[in-house]
């Protein structure tokens, strides 16, 4: 069955590097004329907002392999895994399964618990009788068009 790893030193989180952010909503119900000065508020992307809820539960990690290409996640993203949320069917994990670290959907198969890839070469892996550690959910990831 599923348990949570005991607790470890949680990775230093990514560094705050805000981003410029252009305005990319309107204004609606609002009548008169906007102020000028609207142009010229500052406004940044921190993706450190963005994607992590809760810094000290948070680490990334690259992905490897073709197992999940189905589910958006490529061979070299960048995964960013939260320690704090509790994993439910349907969020992918990363999992010590087997002595091996996997990144798997967490689902049922034919009413069991399973650890389940988005390729066809990758069978079902069923989560009675294993010893499977859950390391984490991920939370989002980052794909790089070019690198």
């Amino acid at each position: 069955m599923i348990q949570p790893l005991s607790p470890v030193a949680p990775a230093l989180p990514l560094m705050s590097q805000p981003l410029p952010f252009p305005p990319l909503h309107g204004r609606a119900g609002i009548s008169g004329f906007p102020s000028p000065a609207q142009d010229y508020e500052p406004r940044t992307l921190d993706l450190n907002v963005r994607l992590i809820k809760n810094p000290t539960h948070t680490f990334y990690l690259s992905a490897t392999g073709d197992s999940m290409e189905g589910w958006g996640i490529f061979d070299g993203d960048l995964l960013v895994v939260d320690r704090s949320v509790a994993p439910r069917l349907g969020h992918i994990l990363v999992a010590m399964f087997n002595d091996e670290v996997l990144i798997k959907r967490y689902a049922l198969h034919r009413g069991t618990p399973h650890l389940c890839s988005a390729h066809p070469h990758y069978p079902p892996l069923p989560l009675e009788d294993t010893d499977c550690q859950v390391w984490g959910v991920v939370r989002a990831v980052v794909h790089e068009y070019l690198r």
